[in-house]
């Protein structure tokens, strides 16, 4: 997401309206609470304008159950720049300024943790009072909590899910289903299912040069994609998760950890190699465009017709909606490794609890998350949202189950956002997370690069992929 560069300024933080309880603090609501002395915490969130108003109105509703808590809920300026908000709470370590509770990504919580500010969380989890597994069970999406103790530097829980996302395939619905092309799907017309079961072979091979063909055959009133320089069949929004996700599908290589805890850099190999050299041909034929390549994110591709596939986060399928429905937008879980298993990297930021050295702030913002993910909230988050629901019991509630109905008189964009709950809960569990280590987001912007380069060098990629993969890899190296 960190696609570009930031200033290494402290932040100006925007404060919220939700920073104040009821004064009295001693009412029944008392007997009820598991906070007794006032505490004042700071929240600092990525929130944008999507959003802002649910997180409020969850964080007003908390302070009503713990009225001696105050949440100062905050906001940097430039929603969605976490790169930026990384050295800002670094910065606040040298002056105290820091906050309680952070939305964070795992690199960044290696980095708090390297400094003594990250929190383990393990016995606030499993208190009998107010800790979340009950008979050693928990509704949390295993995936997500293994995240949290994902941290190779410590043993323990450091971070706690919230905002969870993963990478699904949107299509021009409208354009495909129903289309006949030579040689394709047993030369049934497209459907459905057979779109949510492409392999990245049958996508590059097969399936993209029939369309072409097709794309060429007809008049330019009735084009499946609008041409223009940079039209692509397929598109992804990120040459980070497309490389590493690759990697993870195929078995080959990317980043590990040996039985000493010891990280390795490993995608320095003649299978991402051959794989790059594919998915420049992909790209020279017209069939592929990524962030790196086009130079923007992808999304105006989709939704001006200049491409018919894009791949991207399942919480910015509004970005991928054509503005007046122009046409019907599909959902399909991501292409896959011919006779692989399917999988989607895990992605989306957790929240981290830093140390003040005081037990009150330590809790309360412990009981913060514990709110935010209760039940109830974690249902209306995912509807609000768009964030995947990180508790099975979600997926399972008549709430999340009613939001998946598609009446014939939903608009396009209605109908897209039931396909999209209904196709994250297919795929919840087939997520995989990465290792997590110091150097490990160094290495995530690496191969990102790489893959870019490799598509857009100007020189001949067989001559040079050696080298660069080379010069890649000993930069990722160097931060370990």
């Amino acid at each position: 997401m960190n696609k570009k560069s930031f200033y290494l300024a402290i932040i100006p933080f925007i404060l919220l309206g939700c920073n104040k309880t009821d004064s009295g603090s001693n009412s029944s609501n008392d007997e009820k609470c598991i906070i007794k002395e006032d505490v004042e915490i700071t929240f600092l969130c990525m929130a944008d304008s999507n959003y802002l108003d649910s997180l409020t109105s969850i964080v007003d509703e908390f302070m009503k159950t713990e009225p001696h808590v105050k949440v100062a809920l905050t906001n940097p300026l430039g929603a969605g720049k976490y790169l930026m908000l990384e050295r800002s709470v670094i910065a606040g370590f040298f002056n105290g300024t820091y906050p309680d509770l952070v939305q964070c990504y795992p690199d960044s919580v290696v980095k708090y943790m390297e400094r003594g500010y990250a929190l383990k969380m393990d016995d606030y989890l499993n208190n009998k009072e107010y800790g979340i597994y009950e008979d050693g069970q928990s509704d949390y999406l295993e995936s997500y909590l293994e995240e949290g103790s994902n941290y190779r530097s410590a043993e323990g829980t450091y971070s706690l899910p919230f905002c969870k996302s993963t990478e699904l395939m949107y299509y021009n619905k409208t354009a495909l289903i129903g289309l006949k092309l030579d040689g394709i799907n047993n030369n049934n017309p497209l459907d459905e299912d057979y779109i949510n079961n492409l392999t990245w072979e049958e996508l590059f091979q097969n399936l993209c040069p029939a369309i072409s063909a097709k794309n060429e055959s007809l008049p330019n009133n009735e084009k499946l994609i609008v041409p223009s320089s940079h039209s692509a069949i397929f598109t992804y929004d990120s040459d980070e998760n497309m490389f590493i996700t690759l990697a993870k599908q195929y078995g080959y290589g990317y980043t590990s950890i040996d039985e000493n805890g010891n990280p390795s850099i490993d995608f320095d190999n003649q299978e991402m190699k051959n794989m790059m050299k594919e998915l420049r041909a992909a790209k020279d034929n017209g069939y592929l465009h990524t962030y790196g390549s086009y130079g923007y994110y992808v999304s105006p591709l989709f939704q001006n017709r200049n491409s018919l596939f894009t791949v991207s986060s399942t919480a910015g399928l509004t970005y991928n909606l054509p503005e007046h429905d122009e046409f019907e937008v599909g959902v399909a879980r991501i292409p896959h490794a011919e006779g692989k298993d399917y999988l989607a990297i895990n992605q989306g930021p957790s929240v981290c609890v830093l140390d003040h050295k005081d037990n009150n702030r330590a809790l309360a913002s412990y009981l913060l998350w514990r709110f935010l993910t209760n039940e109830s909230n974690s249902i209306d988050w995912a509807l609000s949202t768009g964030y995947m629901a990180i508790r099975n019991s979600s997926y399972q509630s008549d709430k999340y189950k009613d939001a998946l109905i598609i009446s014939e008189d939903d608009s396009f964009k209605d109908k897209a956002k039931a396909r999209n709950l209904q196709k994250i809960a297919d795929v919840k569990s087939h997520t995989f997370n990465t290792d997590v280590f110091k150097g490990s987001s160094n290495a995530r912007q690496n191969v990102g690069v790489l893959l870019t380069n490799c598509l857009t060098t100007t020189e001949n990629l067989n001559e040079v992929i050696d080298e660069m993969f080379l010069e890649s890899s000993n930069e990722a190296k160097t931060h370990l």
